[in-house]
C-alpha cells in the first residue's frame, strides 16, 4: 500500500485557489489506488522469487531514484527539514510498514492483507487522543471498536484458520498508523514534497545498510519487475498529485477503500484466491467503520464531543 499522507499534494498552491473538478479528481484517484494495487501484486509474485529485503530496498531504489528524476537538481534542496528527528523516525516506521506488508504478502492472499492493513485508520483513531492531545468522541470509539472486530472476523483468533502470518499486516498497519501520528506532527515546519523525498531516501539508505546481507542476485525478470514496481507506484503518485490538486483531500479519502475491491478481483483472477465469507464479511465491515469515522470526522469541529 501507498500512503497519501506522503505524496506531495500540490503545496505550492493555496487550497483556495486550486482548480475543483470532482469527476477528474475522482477517476484519477481511482486509477492511483488500481496502480497501488498492481504494485503490491508485483510484490506478491516476487515473495515467492526473492526475498522480502531484497523487495522491498528494490521498491525504495526505484522510489528515489524516479523522485531524482523528477525533482532534478532541486532534489538536494528538497531535503532542508526542521524536523530531522521525527522524519527519520517516520521513515522508519514506513519502511516497517513496508516490510510487514510485503511479508504478509508472501504468506497471505492480497485480498486478506489488504483488508487487515486497512485497520491502519483505526488506530490512527485511536492514537490521536493520547499522543496529539485530540478529543475522539463515543461514537468514533465505538466504530474503532466494530472496526476490530471486522479484523477479528478475518482473522479468527482461536480457530483452526488462523494463522501467525496475518499478525504481519496487523504490524504493517501499526507501523503506518504510528508514521501517521508522526507526520502530523512534521506538517507544521516542512513542506508534503519534503517529506515524501526524505521518506523515500532515508528509507533507501536505511534498507541498504541491511541488504547486503540478504543480498540475492535478481535476474532479469526480477529486475524488471522491481523497476516496474517503482514506475507503477510513481504513476499512482503521479495521478494522486493531480486529484488531490483538484478536490479537496477529505473528499478523496473514501475511495481509498475501493483498494479493497481492486485487491479482490486481482487477487482472484491472477493468484486464484479464494474469498471465504468470514474474510469477505470482516472487510465489509472495516471498510464501513473506516468511512464512517471519516463521515464523522467531518463532523467534529461542529460537534468536538461526539
Amino acid at each position: 500500500m501507498e500512503p497519501a499522507s506522503d505524496t506531495p499534494t500540490s503545496d505550492a498552491l493555496n487550497a483556495a485557489e486550486r482548480p475543483q473538478n470532482f469527476p477528474l479528481a475522482a477517476a484519477l484517484f481511482l486509477f492511483a489506488m488500481v496502480f497501488f494495487i498492481v504494485m503490491d501484486a508485483m510484490a506478491k509474485w516476487l515473495t515467492n522469487e526473492l526475498n522480502v529485503i531484497m523487495i522491498v530496498w528494490g521498491r525504495y531504489m526505484a522510489q528515489t531514484l524516479i523522485l531524482i528524476v523528477v525533482f532534478g537538481l532541486s532534489f538536494p534542496r528538497r531535503l532542508k527539514t526542521r524536523h530531522l528527528n521525527l522524519q527519520v523516525a517516520r521513515s522508519i516506521l514506513l519502511l516497517g510498514a513496508t516490510f510487514f506488508f510485503f511479508a504478509g504478502l508472501k504468506f497471505l492472499p492480497l485480498s486478506e492483507t489488504t483488508a487487515i492493513f486497512f485497520v491502519a485508520p483505526l488506530i490512527v483513531v485511536a492514537l490521536a487522543g493520547p499522543m496529539l492531545g485530540e478529543k475522539i468522541g463515543t461514537l468514533r470509539w465505538g466504530a474503532v471498536g466494530v472496526g476490530f472486530c471486522g479484523m477479528l472476523l478475518i482473522q479468527q483468533p482461536g480457530t483452526a484458520t488462523f494463522q501467525w502470518a496475518s499478525l504481519l499486516p496487523l504490524a504493517a498497519a501499526a507501523c503506518y498508523a504510528f508514521n501517521q501520528i508522526t507526520t502530523r506532527k512534521v506538517t507544521a515546519g516542512d513542506s508534503a514534497t519534503t517529506t515524501l523525498i526524505f521518506t523515500a531516501l532515508a528509507g533507501t539508505v536505511l534498507i541498504s545498510l541491511v541488504v547486503p546481507f540478504f543480498w540475492e542476485t535478481p535476474t532479469w525478470k526480477q529486475a524488471a519487475i522491481l523497476l516496474g514496481m517503482g514506475a507503477v507506484g510513481g504513476i499512482g503518485h503521479f495521478c494522486m498529485i493531480l486529484a488531490l490538486a483538484r478536490a479537496p483531500a477529505s473528499a478523496l479519502a473514501p475511495l481509498d477503500y475501493s483498494s479493497l475491491i481492486w485487491a479482490a478481483l486481482i487477487g482472484v483472477l491472477v493468484f486464484q484466491e479464494s474469498l471465504p465469507p468470514m474474510t469477505l464479511l470482516g472487510t465489509a465491515v472495516i471498510a464501513g467503520a473506516g468511512l464512517f469515522i471519516m463521515w464523522r470526522e467531518k463532523k467534529v469541529k461542529r460537534l468536538p464531543n461526539q
